[in-house]
């Protein structure tokens, strides 16, 4: 089917489908926006007659219109049907690259063709108009965030945002004494910004109990914690706070969750990788939400027995074993699953019928599959759907999701933290760029410990290069357009010449120092002991 297909002219084609069909969902907005003022209009002049008919005939004009533009949408723009419909007779690189230029045509629009950040900045602020609303609009832009709370300060600055999330930010870091970090967001503090949030929001160890909110399976892949709202509840109620503020509480916490969905997209929108993995079960539900015809939010997901391995293997074991054991009724089971909720210490167990009356209708033979098919929609998508809801509706705030239908849970995960193929060593050193003693003269020769470096690079394990990638970078896996495509790009410069000295990273700017060693040997030594110490920023 692809050998059909010219991948050369399928790029610019479908991007321009996209255009279009952009504009026809801008003129679906005009007609919804004109039919509920008639609404309004109606309702308040308690109209009737002559002017009820001409309403009533506008009213199916533009529902006529509608459908006219869905029909020539589907006639001239036969690319964007199979991307929807058979995404995967198209290369995965070449969706990646589809996706970039959707992200591109994004930011033209809504940046009045102003994509790099500093350039809007400077448009925004010569803008003749509604100077003080730009100057406004810049200034919500802007945060100063606190080491340890990244995540915290960035919901309490940029949640209101909504989608001009979408648009550059500037953040200036706080360090522990409230004194303000050195640093030019140049797009390497933003990208160390948002691998702090999501770090700290996701993977944190630290986090326990009611700000915990996603937990991970025996593979260390993350999804929404199931109980995190009931333990909220349990832990306020302990703490004697009133029904409404119970309920205020929790809204904010699904604010939250709806936070980190933005946050995520704005990984995606930006091209910055993240190292979080995701469980294939909660990415079903990504890949399910948007597309034409395809139902909204997470009520496209249809949960089954087999993603209940990446949920918990030991119930599935169970339920595997249920399912082919000669008499259901030897396990003692009822309609009904058992949780323990509240704060760490201090849970108590909860029983939740999975049907009427579950509590009194035993499993058997005969109805075991019903009590299959409700504890698999129960665990995978009942208990958490508020969480998964909230976190999915911010995710498309940011990234269309038609975008993300184009590609399956593993792909999804692979655009969230790159390729996990071994590092292309020779790739990355083509695309290197170095500072200091180590720039790069007229002759085009390499420095003597720039030279030593890369013939380490290509004798380490594919382990220890993934290792050296994260300690510069925050991520050990590769950008999917290659190194070419890494933004800031990966930079080397020296950091003096005592071979006693460790390198270290700015990852911000995905920069290693690297001091003029004179051996492989010691180059070696060094540079593995700095990427297996844990530490990173300024190490020496």
């Amino acid at each position: 089917m692809t050998s059909r297909l010219d991948m050369t002219a399928f790029i610019p084609g479908v991007v321009a489908e996209e255009e279009s069909r952009h504009v026809i969902a801008e003129q679906d907005e005009e007609d919804k926006t004109e039919n509920e003022s008639d609404d309004e209009e109606t309702a308040g002049a308690g109209a009737r007659g002559l002017d009820s008919y001409h309403r009533t005939q506008e009213a199916r004009e533009r529902a006529q219109r509608k459908a006219s533009r869905r029909r020539y949408l589907e006639n001239v723009a036969p690319r964007l049907e199979v991307l929807q419909n058979m995404p995967f007779f198209i290369p995965f690189h070449t969706r990646v690259e589809i996706f970039r230029q959707f992200v591109h045509l994004d930011q033209v629009k809504r940046r009045n063709g102003q994509v790099d950040a500093d350039a809007w900045r400077a448009s925004m602020l010569m803008a003749p108009q509604h100077q003080g609303q730009q100057m406004h609009r810049l200034t919500r832009h802007h945060a100063q965030i606190k080491r340890s709370s990244e995540f915290e300060d960035a919901f309490d600055a940029f949640y209101d945002l909504g989608a001009d999330l979408k648009e550059p930010i500037q953040i200036t870091f706080m360090d522990e004494f409230g004194l303000q970090e050195a640093g030019i967001d140049g797009g390497g503090v933003t990208k160390e910004f948002l691998t702090s949030v999501v770090a700290q929001a996701f993977v944190d160890p630290n986090r326990t109990g009611a700000e915990r909110y996603f937990i991970e399976n025996e593979n260390h892949l993350l999804y929404p914690a199931p109980t995190a709202l009931e333990d909220y509840r349990v832990t306020l109620e302990n703490a004697g706070l009133k029904r409404t503020e119970v309920a205020s509480l929790r809204r904010d916490m699904l604010r939250k969750y709806e936070f980190l969905g933005r946050i995520i997209g704005k990984c995606l929108y930006e091209g910055i990788l993240v190292d979080v993995s995701f469980a294939g079960f909660f990415l079903k539900k990504w890949a399910l939400t948007g597309g034409h015809g395809s139902a909204p939010g997470e009520s496209g997901y249809r949960a089954t027995i087999n993603d209940l391995r990446d949920f918990d293997q030991s119930l599935y074991a169970g339920l595997l074993a249920l399912k082919t054991a000669p008499d259901a009724s030897d396990f003692g089971l009822s309609f009904t699953v058992d949780d323990l909720i509240g704060p760490p210490g201090a849970q108590r167990p909860k029983s939740q019928p999975l049907i009427p009356g579950g509590t009194d209708i035993a499993v058997t033979n005969e109805n075991r599959l019903l009590y299959l098919n409700k504890m698999s929609w129960y665990r995978l998508q009942g208990q958490s759907a508020a969480q998964t809801n909230a976190f999915l509706k911010g995710l498309a705030t940011i990234v269309q999701p038609s975008w993300l239908s184009m590609f399956n849970q593993a792909e999804l995960q692979t655009l969230i933290g790159g390729a996990s193929a071994g590092i292309n060593v020779p790739d990355l050193r083509a695309n290197t760029l170095y500072g200091g003693t180590y720039l790069i003269g007229d002759d085009g020769r390499e420095h003597a410990t720039v030279r030593m470096f890369w013939k380490v690079m290509a004798s380490l394990s594919d382990a220890e290069k993934s290792k050296v990638l994260k300690f510069v970078t925050s991520t050990p896996r590769g950008p999917l357009l290659g190194f070419g495509s890494l933004n800031p790009r990966f930079s080397i410069r020296d950091s003096g010449s005592d071979e006693s000295r460790y390198p270290s990273a700015s990852t911000c700017v995905n920069l290693l120092k690297l001091p003029m060693y004179r051996s492989e040997k010691v180059l070696r030594e060094k540079l593995l002991g700095a990427v297996n110490s844990g530490a990173g920023f300024d190490l020496s």
